[in-house]
């Protein structure tokens, strides 16, 4: 925008230069003159600063000889007031002044309002560039808040939604936990009574023959409660919060967490689980590890399991062969193979352990 704005200032200027043709002879030297303002322009805008300020030069010594060159100072001066340099920026009054000289005052007059109109133009141009500028960086600033807000407030209610969810598993949880130890206890209180009134009344067939109705119908009360109180247990389940105890709980100084999965089934939550809590109880007792890293990520086609640690001694058997394998790493294979995933431990920068449990794998067990 800024140089197609110098351009049509260029454009103005070199066209009064030529409107003046009509109150001058146009010969060979005029048209010399009016090439020489277009290089020296084209320098300016293409060229090296050395080589624009040298065709300017030559240009200020042939204004001061030739009267021609006057014609098309306003152009020259234009560009020359974009330079850093006060000398520079104003050399273009020295042909001006000296251009009384010719005794033309109609000339020098009409080149200085041409030159002072393009001082105006200039510093016009150089004001609306730095207003776009300006206009710009505000602009960015702004989506760049508002990108920032937006995603603030993303995480946010994602923060929010998790702090919920968590709630409604931890009541859950607390529900089970209530079910079990009352109403478990109080059933199971019941059978023992129904069954030793089976005992007392053991001859009286009728008897007999009621409490065993009411016995099974505790029984089945019984296997009921149980039931609910496991669906209640699995719906509790926050494999998120389940790991952040597991690290809270291992000891180390120093584990982080990167969890990035959603609606983790159980089977393969309690085996992520199982694993990470192996493999940091591995680094606890076996491992100078300083910083451990632990990343549950979801893929479109599997969950991966990686526990990164940055020791020089192995979390474990570091070797490669299963016999030599520790009881711990067999097991963490044992479970992650249950679950038709594989389970790989390799020194990297530390000891690592990598996991990848394929869902199509899940989907099947689960019909």
């Amino acid at each position: 925008m800024l140089a197609m704005d110098r351009i049509v200032d260029e454009i103005i200027l070199g066209t009064f230069g030529a409107l003046l043709l009509l109150f001058a002879p146009i010969t060979g030297e005029t048209v010399v003159a009016l090439l020489c303002a277009v290089v020296v322009v084209c320098c300016f805008d293409l060229c090296a600063r050395p080589a624009a300020r040298l065709a300017v030069a030559a240009y200020m010594a042939a204004a001061l000889v030739m009267p021609s060159f006057l014609l098309f100072l306003p152009l020259v001066a234009y560009v020359l007031l974009d330079e850093g340099h006060a000398i520079v920026r104003f050399s273009w009054i020295v042909p001006l002044a000296f251009s009384l000289r010719f005794g033309d005052c109609f000339l020098t007059a009409a080149v200085t309002l041409l030159c002072a109109a393009a001082a105006v133009m200039a510093w016009r141009t150089s004001r609306m560039a730095c207003e776009r500028a300006r206009y710009r960086r505000l602009r960015d600033d702004q989506q760049e808040a508002s990108l920032a807000l937006a995603q603030k407030n993303r995480d946010l209610l994602a923060a929010q939604d998790y702090e919920v969810r968590l709630a409604t598993l931890t009541e859950r949880g607390r529900i089970a936990r209530e079910i079990h130890d009352n109403v478990g206890h109080l059933l199971t209180r019941s059978i023992m009574q129904v069954e030793a009134l089976q005992v007392v009344h053991r001859e009286d067939e009728q008897v007999r023959g009621e409490l065993a109705q009411v016995g099974g119908t505790l029984h089945e009360a019984m296997s009921t409660v149980r039931a609910s109180v496991h669906d209640l247990h699995d719906d509790a389940f926050d494999l998120r919060a389940q790991l952040q105890r597991a690290i809270a709980a291992c000891g180390l100084p120093d584990v982080r967490l990167t969890f990035d999965a959603r609606d983790v089934p159980l089977p393969v939550a309690y085996g992520l689980l199982s694993v990470v809590r192996e493999a940091l109880s591995n680094v606890a007792k076996h491992s100078d590890a300083t910083r451990v890293d632990v990343s549950v990520i979801e893929y479109p086609a599997l969950y991966q399991l990686v526990v990164q640690d940055n020791g020089t001694t192995a979390a474990g058997s570091g070797d490669a062969s299963a016999s030599s394998r520790g009881i711990g790493l067999h097991t963490m294979e044992e479970r992650i193979g249950a679950l038709g995933g594989r389970l790989r431990a390799e020194h990297r920068k530390g000891f690592r352990v990598f996991a990848s449990i394929p869902k199509k794998q899940q989907g099947e067990d689960g019909k």
